[in-house]
């Protein structure tokens, strides 16, 4: 009895001692497991040694490809990019400036000009004529869509288109006013002169268009603009004067236009028939295309 106790005594405590190790194996395999997972993604070089019982999280690295970077856009905010265009339209030779107030719409300054003179003699009467074409104003153009189609609301703010004409009527010639004739005296012959002025100095305008002086995209710049519409400039100014002598067609009773009432009273009429074949021009158009550049 004696004996087996000191052999169960033994046993006991031999146990205890190898198998104290060992249950702390068993039980710390998967408590490591619970915090380390398996990952294909290799640890930087740079890691340090892990201490016991410390497992460092992976550091994930990656290369990425460099690629095109996609259009984006710019010159959205106020007066963030000026262009410009040159072009060519019903008012002459002109120019654009224009600043973006906002993604949609353009704040546009427009200027026109030309000039051109000329002296013809047709049926022994001598002509000479000036066409001056000078206007500027300003224009908020309203892109919808965001796109290049655009809705213009302006302001004429100065008109001073006119044409000018003067004439000389050879002596003993005749020449037709209101549908009558009359001709020229051969010691004070007849001097015409005519004016017209296309309506008043500023006006309201009104038009539609494609192309954006202003692209949107940063990597645009160019630009072909195309603009229809008119500024209601109102009903043409008509001048019409005679100066020198008249006479029947034998080249007497001679007498001066000014003091002729029967003249005088066709002169007026034919002002009034100018002026009404000239109503059209109280819409004056807009038709320009240009070619335009974004700084």
């Amino acid at each position: 009895m004696n004996f087996k106790r000191s052999h169960v005594s033994s046993l006991v405590v031999f146990s205890v001692l190898l198998g104290r190790p060992l249950f702390a194996q068993t039980f710390a395999a998967p408590k490591v497991a619970e915090f380390v997972a398996p990952t294909p993604v290799a640890l930087s070089s740079s890691t340090s040694p892990a201490s016991p019982g410390y497992f460092p999280a992976p550091k994930l690295t990656a290369d990425v490809a460099d690629g095109p970077v996609p259009p984006h856009e710019t010159a959205n905010k106020p007066f963030s990019a000026i262009g410009i265009d040159v072009k060519i339209g019903a008012g002459g030779i002109g120019f654009d400036v224009a600043t973006p107030l906002a993604r949609k719409f353009n704040l546009r300054g427009t200027g026109y000009f030309f000039r051109y003179n000329t002296t013809i003699t047709e049926n022994y009467v001598s002509y000479g004529g000036d066409i001056q074409l000078a206007s500027g104003g300003l224009s908020l153009d309203w892109f919808p869509f965001a796109g290049s189609f655009h809705v213009t609301g302006g302001f004429l703010a100065y008109n001073g288109n006119e044409l000018t004409g003067r004439g000389s009527i050879n002596p003993n010639e005749s020449f037709t006013l209101n549908g009558k004739t009359y001709y020229s005296s051969a010691t004070d012959p007849v001097h015409a002169s005519a004016s017209l002025v296309l309506g008043s100095k500023a006006a309201p305008s009104f038009s539609v268009g494609w192309g954006n002086i202003v692209p949107r995209k940063a990597n645009k710049h160019f630009s072909v603009p195309v603009e229809l519409g008119f500024a209601y400039v109102g009903y043409p100014h008509v001048d019409l004067g005679f100066n020198g002598s008249t006479c029947d067609a034998l080249g007497e009773a001679c007498q001066t236009v000014g003091n002729n009432p029967t003249f005088q009273q066709d002169l007026a009429a034919q002002r009034t028939k100018y002026r009404d074949d000239l109503s059209a021009f109280r819409f004056y158009p807009i038709v320009s295309i240009g070619f335009g550049y974004k700084f």
